[in-house]
C-alpha cells in the first residue's frame, strides 16, 4: 500500500509499483518478480549432487558423533561437503545429478581434518601402515613409537588415548549402519609402544567403511577423577582411510 508521507512524499507499493525516497527524491521501482532466476536443467542437475553431498555429509556426521562429541570447527560442515563433491565428481561416469560418492573416487576424503584448530599431525606424528581390507575385515597397523616424542602433551596432561574409530555406512542410503571404536592408552613418558595391530569385527557389505584416528587428552582430579581435556579448540581428528567392503 502507498501512502502520503512527510512533504507530500509518496511511499509504500501501488501495484506492481515501489516508491522510495532516497536523497530527498521520490524513486519509483518495479517490484521484482518472484522466482526471476530460471535454473536450466543443467543447473538443477548439478543442484542435485550438491543435496547428495549435504545429505552424505550430515549421515558421515552422525556415523562420527558418538566419538567427535560435537567438537568441530565452524566451517567443518561446509569443508566436508565441499570435499565429499569433488571425491563424487572425481572419475565418475555418472551423469550430471546422478554422481554419488560409491562411483567417485572415496579416496580423496582421506586427510580430512575434522577441526581446523587442532590439526591431528600438530598432535600425533605416528605412522599407520597396511590399512587393507581382507576377510570381511579391516585390518590396521600402528608402527611402534615414543609418546614423549611422537605426541604433543598439553599442560597439564598426564595421560592419553589414542583411537580409531570406524563408521560403515551402507551403499543403499549412505546410513551408518556398523561402529567399533579401538583404543591405545598412552602416557608422557619415554617408554617405547611396540607395533599394535587392529582388527575389526566382521563388516556389513556393500558399504563404505570410514576409518578415523584421534586423541584424548586427560588429566588428573582430586575430586573428579580422570578427566578429558578435549574441548572445540583441541580435539585433534582425521579421516585416514575410506574403503569399500
Amino acid at each position: 500500500m502507498a501512502y502520503l508521507g512527510k512533504n507530500n512524499r509518496i511511499t509504500g507499493s501501488l501495484g506492481d509499483l515501489v516508491f522510495r525516497t532516497v536523497n530527498g527524491k521520490t524513486i519509483v521501482q518495479r517490484k521484482p518478480e518472484k522466482n526471476q532466476v530460471k535454473q536450466t536443467e543443467r543447473t538443477k542437475k548439478a543442484s542435485s549432487d550438491f543435496g547428495r553431498a549435504s545429505t552424505l555429509a550430515k549421515k558421515i556426521r552422525i556415523g562420527l558423533k558418538l566419538y567427535s562429541r560435537g567438537f568441530a570447527d565452524s566451517k567443518s560442515f561446509y569443508r566436508l561437503r565441499t570435499r565429499l563433491q569433488l571425491a563424487a565428481r572425481t572419475d565418475n561416469p555418472a551423469p550430471i545429478g546422478e554422481k554419488k560418492l560409491w562411483g567417485g573416487k572415496p579416496k580423496l576424503l582421506e586427510g580430512f581434518e575434522f577441526n581446523e584448530h587442532s590439526p591431528y599431525e600438530r598432535y600425533c606424528r605416528l605412522t599407520m601402515s597396511e590399512i587393507v581390507l581382507s576377510t570381511q575385515k579391516l585390518h590396521f597397523k600402528l608402527d611402534a613409537f615414543k609418546p614423549k616424542k611422537a605426541i604433543t602433551w598439553p599442560a597439564k596432561a598426564e595421560k592419553a588415548e589414542l583411537c580409531f574409530w570406524m563408521s560403515v555406512h551402507r551403499q543403499k542410503d549412505d546410513l551408518p549402519i556398523q561402529e567399533e571404536l579401538f583404543k591405545l592408552a598412552v602416557s608422557s613418558d619415554d617408554e617405547t609402544i611396540p607395533e599394535t595391530t587392529f582388527t575389526s569385527k566382521t563388516l556389513e557389505s556393500p558399504a563404505m567403511v570410514y576409518l578415523w584416528s584421534g586423541i584424548l587428552y586427560y588429566q588428573y582430579d582430586a575430586l573428579l577423577g580422570w578427566v578429558c581435556m578435549n574441548h572445540k579448540a583441541l580435539h585433534p581428528l582425521r579421516l585416514q582411510k575410506v574403503v569399500k567392503s
